[in-house]
């Protein structure tokens, strides 16, 4: 077991993952559950950690942390929407998805070896 810093608090203690202490994770535990029903119950909120915790009158820091813990997805909102980065990436994807499709043609083709297609024989498969 090492010991580590929390980041809520700034106690050192033993841990073997996380970095937030016992008493501190239940603290983080209930402010999610209070973020979680305010935007649930208000889906036009808007969805920024300074906004939401102001919202659910709640300490900024302790929200953030709930973000790069990554306790929020896009089930906790239904206004939580892809970022224009995913969507571009998606959207390279399915390009290079579609680039490297063998055409029809190419796939009914027999193979051929460097000897057949340099000198004309056709080795039967």
């Amino acid at each position: 077991m090492e010991m580590t810093t929390c980041n809520v608090c700034g106690k050192i203690f033993g841990t073997s993952a996380g970095s937030v202490c016992p008493s501190c994770r239940k603290l983080l535990d209930i402010v999610y559950e209070k973020a979680r029903t305010y935007l649930r119950d208000n889906p036009k909120a808007d969805v920024r950690a300074k906004a939401l915790a102001a919202a659910i009158d709640e300490d900024v820091k302790l929200v953030e942390i709930l973000v790069v813990e990554g306790r929020f997805d896009a089930k906790d909102s239904p206004r939580m929407e892809e970022s224009e980065l995913d969507k571009r990436r998606k959207k390279l994807l399915q390009d290079l998805q579609k680039n490297l499709e063998i055409p029809a043609k190419q796939q009914e083709e027999k193979t051929t070896t460097y000897g057949s297609s340099k000198h004309g024989k056709r080795i039967e498969d």
